[in-house]
């Protein structure tokens, strides 16, 4: 029989870190979509894009290192590690982009992001946000002797997705721009491996968390995990409180939890997409603070499917903007 060395729920050390690191994914979430929209084009999509899906893949990697350090801390194997983090088959960033067949455009075609990029953008995102929901759902102490397997396989897939995405439009512009630019763009130089994880970043955020010394204290892991675990209950340091964050994703997943929400083709089903871009959307119209109207750039449908998910969070959470 095999040994269980993590116990039956997630600890509650590790519960601080979750929203808070997701709430910072669903903000690159949304900031790329935000960026697919016709009056961001002077603002460089595929740039953008590329930043916003690099430093999400990035921060959904450090969530799983997370993990990652707490198995090993309770002396897990670490064959047993890489193996959930499925590190054998990872898709990382790379700046040798070879062309798409058939997509051979100039820097002017490519001015406006392309209809059928703009649909394999909501379906990754999709993709990645119902991942998201796997740690949060086990962030509520629910019973499952498998947490750590779950939530490191729906991270590792979440990260490969993102990988996938920003892989297709580096080849995309492969013709376009330069090798040095396209690595720029993805931020190669923070990319890392899943094979190295967990890191010594991981470990000083876990002790920070556990409020053990640490050989280093300055190191901002550290520092910032300690301020999270000896933060007051329901303060943020966001302009969206996290638990917000939360509520939302959380619903979203309980709502498709144990579904094939996928197609054979492996794109979500369309009302999966719908949901799961009106949850985002929703959570933007939340947080709004400009003076134009919220979610002007999309259709009457999508704005109205957006603010319904508004209403309902201020709902939950005393947020009577949206009532």
């Amino acid at each position: 029989m095999a040994r269980n060395v993590s116990g039956k729920v997630m600890p509650p050390h590790l519960r601080p870190a979750i929203p808070d690191e997701v709430a910072e994914i669903v903000g690159y979430l949304q900031e790329i979509l935000r960026y697919c929209a016709p009056d961001r084009a002077g603002h460089g999509w595929a740039r953008m894009c590329m930043y916003r899906a690099s430093d999400a893949m990035d921060a959904v990697g450090h969530l799983a290192g997370l993990i990652a350090a707490q198995l090993e801390r309770v002396g897990e194997d670490r064959a047993v590690i890489q193996h959930m983090l499925r590190a054998d088959q990872e898709c990382l960033r790379t700046a040798v982009a070879v062309p798409l067949t058939g997509e051979r455009g100039t820097e002017r075609d490519l001015r406006l992001m392309p209809k059928w990029l703009h649909l394999r953008v909501q379906g990754s995102v999709t993709r990645v946000v119902l991942r998201l929901s796997v740690p949060l759902r086990h962030c509520g102490g629910e019973p499952d002797r498998k947490w750590p397997a779950r939530c490191l396989f729906a991270l590792s897939e979440a990260m490969d997705e993102l990988g996938r995405l920003i892989g297709t439009i580096a080849a995309l512009h492969a013709n376009v721009m330069d090798q040095e630019t396209l690595g720029r763009y993805q931020h190669l130089f923070q990319q890392r491996s899943r094979t190295e994880l967990p890191g010594e970043d991981d470990r000083a955020q876990l002790a920070g968390l556990l409020g053990l010394p640490y050989e280093n204290p300055s190191s901002v892991w550290y520092f910032s995990a300690r301020a999270k675990a000896t933060r007051p209950a329901g303060s943020s340091w966001s302009g969206m409180p996290e638990s917000t964050v939360a509520t939302a994703l959380t619903m979203l997943g309980d709502a498709f939890h144990g579904q094939r929400w996928e197609r054979p083709d492996g794109n979500p089903q369309e009302y999966v997409r719908t949901a799961a871009l009106a949850c985002l959307h929703g959570l933007t119209a939340v947080g709004w603070d400009d003076e134009g109207p919220p979610l002007y750039w999309l259709s009457e449908d999508e704005r109205r499917s957006a603010l319904a998910v508004a209403a309902v969070l201020a709902g939950r959470t005393r947020d009577d903007r949206w009532r």
